[in-house]
C-alpha cells in the first residue's frame, strides 16, 4: 500500500507531503496542482540507470511509457533554490527518497548519489494500473493482444475490450464489490451489472478478431414488456459507456497488490451514473487501494455516502484539496467523520452549487 509522497521542486510544489488511505481524492480548480501528484508517481515508474563504468546513478526519465513531460527543466519549480528535484515515496513495506540534479548541458536529471539496484527494483514493484482522462471513446474497433494483468488495460483504456476477452470468466474477487443483481460472479457478468447502474438496460457484448489483431464490442438494452434490443456499435451509443467502462474493469478485477490511478472518471456520466460510479469505487477500496483525480461533486458525495452507509471506514479515506496561487500550489486536508461530514470545507472544495444557489434565492435589488 501506498502511505505518502513527498515533493520539493517539483512543478507547482516548492514542497509538499500527501497522505494516502485506501481511496484518496485530489480535488481543487483547474491547473491547481492535482495531476502533478498523479504525473509525480508514474515517473517514479520511469526510474532507469545512467550507466557509468564505476559506480550506477538513477536517472528520471521525463518522457516514457507511463507520463510524458517534456523536457527535464519544465519539471523544476520555477522558482526552485536551486537544480534538485526531490521525490520522496512510502509505502507499508518501504521508504524511497530520490534526489535529482538537472543538468543544464544535457539536459538530464541524475540522482547525486549511488543508488541500490534492490531498492530501484522494490520501488519499480509498485504495481500501478493508470487511466488517463483522455480515455479512448467510441471506436469500430479495439485494439487485441494477449494481457496478462489490470496494468495492461493502457493508459486509455484501449486494452479493456481485450482483457474483458482473456479475463471474462475469471471471478471478481473483492466479495463487497460483487453486484447483487448480477447473473454470476465473473468479471464478464459483474462488468454488466454495474454498467447497468450507469445506463439501466444496458448489455455488452464482446468478441475477438484474433487473426486481425483487434476486437469489437456492442451495447445492447433491454425494454420493459419487449424483446431486447439488437447490439449496437459503441460509435452510437455516445461517450459514457465506452469512456467508463475501463474504469469499471479495472476496478471489479483490482487486488491488494495494485494502486489504481483514476483521473476524472465521471466525464461523460450523468449524475446518477457518477454516484453508481462512486459506489463502486468505495467498495472495490475495501480492497484496491485507489487514487481519484475528479472535479465532480457527485464523486465526492458518493464517497461520502458510502461512509455513512458504513460501505467504507472514515478511516479508509482522504480528501485532499489543492490550490494554487501564482505559480505555487499547496493542499488542504478535511478530515471525514463516520457520517460523512467533513471537518471543514476548503474555499473552492466543490462549493459552486451553493454559491449559485445563494445567487439564484437571492432578493434582486429593484
Amino acid at each position: 500500500m501506498l502511505k505518502s509522497l513527498h515533493l520539493e521542486n517539483f512543478k507547482g510544489f516548492s514542497s509538499i507531503d500527501i497522505g494516502f488511505q485506501q481511496i484518496t481524492l485530489l480535488a481543487g480548480l483547474n491547473s491547481s496542482g492535482k495531476s502533478s501528484i498523479i504525473q509525480a508517481l508514474l515517473l517514479l515508474k520511469q526510474i532507469g540507470y545512467q550507466r557509468d563504468p564505476s559506480t550506477d546513478h538513477a536517472e528520471l526519465f521525463p518522457n516514457g511509457q507511463y507520463v510524458s513531460q517534456g523536457s527535464g527543466r519544465e519539471l523544476l519549480h520555477e522558482f526552485a533554490e536551486s537544480d534538485e528535484i526531490v521525490i520522496a515515496c512510502e509505502t507499508d513495506r518501504h521508504a524511497h527518497s530520490w534526489s535529482f540534479k538537472y543538468d543544464d548541458k544535457t539536459h538530464r536529471l541524475i540522482s547525486r548519489w549511488t543508488c541500490e539496484r534492490e531498492e530501484l527494483a522494490s520501488l519499480a514493484g509498485l504495481r500501478f494500473a493508470y487511466l488517463s482522462a483522455e480515455r479512448w471513446g467510441p471506436r469500430l474497433t479495439y485494439p487485441y493482444e494477449d494481457s496478462e494483468s489490470i496494468e495492461g488495460l493502457g493508459n486509455y483504456g484501449e486494452y479493456a475490450i481485450r482483457y474483458l476477452i482473456d479475463h471474462g470468466d475469471d471471478p471478481v474477487r473483492n466479495l463487497k464489490a460483487r453486484h447483487p443483481s448480477a447473473k454470476g460472479s465473473s468479471l464478464i457478468h459483474q462488468v454488466q451489472a454495474w454498467l447497468g447502474e450507469l445506463s439501466p438496460g444496458v448489455r455488452l457484448d464482446v468478441k475477438p478478431l484474433r487473426d486481425a489483431g483487434i476486437s469489437v464490442a456492442g451495447f445492447g438494452f433491454d425494454r420493459k414488456s419487449d424483446i431486447a434490443s439488437r447490439y449496437y456499435r459503441p460509435t452510437h451509443v455516445g461517450f459514457g459507456l465506452t469512456y467508463s467502462l475501463p474504469l469499471l474493469v479495472a476496478l471489479l478485477a483490482g487486488n491488494r497488490e495494485t494502486v489504481l490511478l483514476l483521473e476524472n472518471p465521471e466525464a461523460h456520466l450523468h449524475p446518477r451514473g457518477q454516484v453508481r460510479l462512486a459506489q463502486l469505487i468505495a467498495l472495490a477500496g475495501n480492497e484496491t487501494q485507489i487514487i481519484v483525480e475528479t472535479h465532480s461533486d457527485h464523486i465526492l458525495n458518493g464517497l461520502r455516502l458510502a461512509v455513512k452507509k458504513k460501505d467504507l471506514s472514515p478511516n479508509d479515506i482522504a480528501f485532499h484539496c489543492f490550490r494554487r496561487e501564482g505559480v505555487s500550489s499547496s493542499v488542504e486536508t478535511p478530515t471525514i467523520d463516520e457520517n460523512g461530514r467533513l471537518s471543514f470545507w476548503p474555499e473552492g472544495f466543490f462549493d459552486e452549487y451553493e454559491r449559485t444557489l445563494s445567487a439564484l434565492v437571492r432578493k434582486t435589488r429593484t
